[in-house]
């Protein structure tokens, strides 16, 4: 009792310690990527802190995990420091018991990182993906605040608009710059309107000049009309609630894909999706059970060799689990068959350190 009490005691605070850690590092990473969206014009600026959340959550189960397995690495890895093991051997304490209490210690964390990666998965990218979506659908006048310069989305032309007019024309004094196809060309217009002309949106621009020259070259040429179309984008595809649900579900990702469905299917590429799911707790369950026979390491060797040991086997054991993804997606073997060879090697490789580090009682 008194065993259990003080193991666990000391893995839940490196465990509150090493989450710590690792979400400020995942959250400061995920600050600059978006952040760097948002100034390139890829996401609203206004959706920044849910696309951080909902990017927090997307990876919370590799947080867990990580903070998890390096918690009870640590906590074992100081016990045989200060010869606490050799103590509790003395006194009768099989060696398999210590797997025992980090099993009901990592529990709860388990049933967590389960239901984070079977449901909060696929919703956290279904959210981001759907506000993605909204802002992408918003043509690139409409991003344009009176008064201010924006930058459209394929970052080729740079819009302002003097004010709106509130009348039938979208925008009044319009400065249009467009650099693409090596020419350069700067456009003024008095105003403007958006108009769908054979399957594409156009800018339709009224009473203006154009300003035209090619890169390098001081060929410049000056055009004034009446009415010029300015090519934006093509017509936005119907939202995917109107298409039917077959359609709708071979367009979306299987990342975004419920695992009830996945489940149902037989599709490769989803089977492939799901053995990734399936694999991420039962991945973390056994690099948990690894950590006692890598914490019996010699004391002299230092914590920091442990710590990039225990790293690399984390980080090995994840590439190989996104490898078997791939290898089912492609269909090269099946979901039962990925997961088998995957789980059941890192099994035996469980079994072969406790063997080497003798935590295994094997008969005469």
């Amino acid at each position: 009792m008194l065993l259990d009490r003080s193991l666990r005691r000391e893995m839940a605070r490196q465990f509150g310690a090493s989450f710590t850690v690792l979400f400020s590092v995942v959250l400061t990473l995920m600050l600059l990527r978006i952040l760097g969206q948002a100034s390139d014009g890829s996401v609203d600026p206004q959706d920044l802190f849910v696309l951080i959340g909902l990017a927090c959550l997307s990876y919370m189960q590799f947080i867990l995990g990580m903070a998890l397995f390096l918690a009870v690495l640590m906590a074992y890895s100081r016990m045989h420091r200060d010869s606490e093991m050799a103590i509790w051997a003395s006194a009768g304490v099989a060696p398999l018991r210590f797997f025992g209490i980090a099993l009901r210690f990592a529990l709860p964390v388990l049933v967590a990182i389960a239901a984070l990666t079977l449901v909060v998965w696929p919703w956290a990218n279904r959210q981001s993906e759907a506000l993605r979506e909204r802002f992408e659908q918003r043509s690139d006048l409409s991003r344009a605040a009176p008064g201010q310069f924006r930058q459209s989305a394929s970052g080729q032309r740079v819009f302002y608009i003097g004010r709106n007019p509130g009348g039938q024309s979208l925008a009044h004094d319009v400065f249009v710059r467009d650099a693409s196809d090596g020419r350069e060309s700067v456009t003024l217009a008095r105003s403007a309107s958006l108009r769908d002309i054979d399957g594409a949106r156009y800018l339709m621009l009224d009473h203006g000049t154009r300003y035209t020259h090619t890169l390098g070259q001081a060929n410049y040429q000056i055009t004034g009309f009446a009415e010029m179309g300015v090519r934006l984008s093509a017509i936005a595809a119907p939202p995917a609630a109107a298409l039917p649900e077959a359609v709708r579900l071979a367009q979306t990702p299987s990342r975004e894909i419920s695992s009830l469905t996945l489940a149902l299917s037989t599709v490769p590429r989803w089977r492939g999706e799901l053995s990734w799911r399936l694999g991420v707790p039962i991945s973390t369950l056994l690099l948990v059970l690894m950590a006692v026979p890598l914490a019996a390491s010699n004391p002299r060797a230092g914590r920091a060799l442990q710590l990039i040991v225990a790293v690399l086997v984390y980080l090995t054991y994840l590439n190989f689990l996104n490898a078997t993804q791939h290898w089912i997606e492609v269909g090269r073997f099946g979901m039962l068959a990925g997961l088998l060879w995957l789980h059941g090697a890192a099994a035996l490789a469980l079994l072969a350190a406790m063997a080497f580090k003798g935590m295994l009682r094997w008969p005469r």
